[in-house]
């Protein structure tokens, strides 16, 4: 499984595979992103203290079932709801250790984050009382609250950006080569950093899709949502990894 490098363009190709990948029946696709979603939510935000946990754990097989979704469509089957918990059936343990990677990693981002902040902020969090700080109109306490805040956010980020690109084709490559889950994550981490170029692109272009998106209502997110979390991930990593097949032929092939 050696990840290739392609052409920087390949990036806003994959956003074109996803749309077709997405019209071959967008019924479905938002289906799939309603569930996805609320099950993101009840989890995260009303199961106190294990519900976050256990969505990380969860996580990966939902993406794993938008994957299985892709390959039914560019091989012409039907999609079904049932391929969303697909995941669950036939990989869940590789699955869910590739979550307990991530959700690991962005703990030890965040603590480490937050002491590199400590030192180059020089001192720890400060002293601060929000709630006090708002009603006195205390500035100067805010502004160190938000400074600190913001140091810690930018070191979380440089820290979270390789986990991400070591999470970003796992589960396709769990679920469909049959990798182990660090060797899925590392080598998902090594496409990510051979197609800098092509991924540059995309993200580009993903945020200029989601500004256009978010007007008017952000309608359009009920589309853009799904190419960029769903179905364009399937096509990079056919692009990549399975390069008989590029990803701007996805709806040529299907």
């Amino acid at each position: 499984m050696e990840p290739r490098s392609v052409n920087a363009l390949q990036g806003w190709r994959w956003i074109a595979a996803g749309y077709t990948l997405f019209f071959k029946n967008p019924l479905i696709w938002v289906v799939f992103f309603l569930i996805y979603f609320f099950l993101a939510f009840v989890l995260t935000f009303l199961v106190p203290l294990v519900g976050a946990p256990i969505w990380a754990l969860l996580d990966p097989m939902l993406i794993a079932g938008f994957m299985i979704a892709c390959r039914a469509l560019e091989v012409g089957e039907e999609m079904e709801i049932a391929q969303l918990f697909a995941g669950f059936r036939t990989h869940a343990r590789p699955l869910a250790a590739v979550g307990a990677y991530y959700l690991a990693g962005k703990v030890l981002a965040i603590s480490v984050a937050a002491f590199i902040a400590t030192v180059v902020m020089g001192g720890g969090l400060p002293d601060l009382d929000l709630a006090e700080a708002m009603k006195t109109h205390d500035e100067e306490a805010l502004m160190a609250m938000g400074r600190h805040l913001m140091v810690v956010l930018l070191f979380f980020m440089a820290f979270l950006l390789p986990l991400l690109m070591a999470y970003w084709f796992a589960p396709a490559l769990v679920v469909f080569d049959g990798l182990a889950p660090w060797t899925a994550m590392k080598q998902s981490f090594r496409a990510c950093l051979r197609n800098l170029w092509p991924f540059l692109v995309y993200g580009v272009a993903g945020l200029v899709l989601i500004a256009l998106g978010s007007v008017p209502f952000m309608l359009g997110l009920i589309v853009v949502v799904p190419v960029l979390a769903a179905t364009s991930i399937y096509a990079g990593y056919r692009d990549i990894f399975v390069a008989e097949q590029p990803a701007a032929s996805i709806d040529e092939t299907a």
